[in-house]
């Protein structure tokens, strides 16, 4: 059986808020889908612990292998990770701050500091889930036996 990539993307979209990503979705479904794929697609290659094979079929849109859900969760929080990443780099954000009566804005410097520090919370987050995942499957280790990355 196969794990499909909705699965991850839709645990991944519990921590995601992205009025930007919403709107498209209700626009274009189809390409809402291509986005979330990509960003979850740039985070399979981080997941290096991964003790299933992790290859993939983009024309099925699923993994090769059933993942458990420790597995799922890891690449939805990569995903998330990807997304972030993107939304930090993005230029739009580097553009003087809005002022109004009622309205202000960080300066850009004043809002990139706490989303880097965001970022590094996310990347410590999912490094210690993988080694949460690692422990509970000591035994599947190369070093203890197992077999790595799926194969034998």
């Amino acid at each position: 059986m196969s794990t499909p990539f909705s699965n991850i993307i839709d645990k991944a979209l519990v921590v995601i808020r992205d009025y930007g990503l919403d709107a498209l979705y209700e626009a274009d479904n189809e390409a809402f889908t291509e986005i979330m794929t990509n960003y979850m697609l740039k985070g399979v290659p981080r997941f290096t612990e991964c003790l299933q094979d992790l290859s993939y079929d983009t024309t099925t849109a699923t993994f090769a292998s059933d993942l458990n859900n420790m597995e799922i969760d890891i690449l939805a929080d990569y995903t998330v990770i990807s997304w972030y990443e993107a939304n930090i780099n993005d230029v739009l954000e580097f553009k003087e701050s809005l002022q109004d009566r009622e309205f202000k804005r960080l300066a850009t410097g004043q809002n990139l500091k706490p989303r880097q520090e965001y970022l590094t919370m996310l990347y410590t987050r999912v490094k210690q889930n993988t080694t949460n995942y690692l422990w509970s499957n000591w035994s599947s280790l190369p070093f203890f036996g197992g077999a790595s990355n799926g194969q034998s």
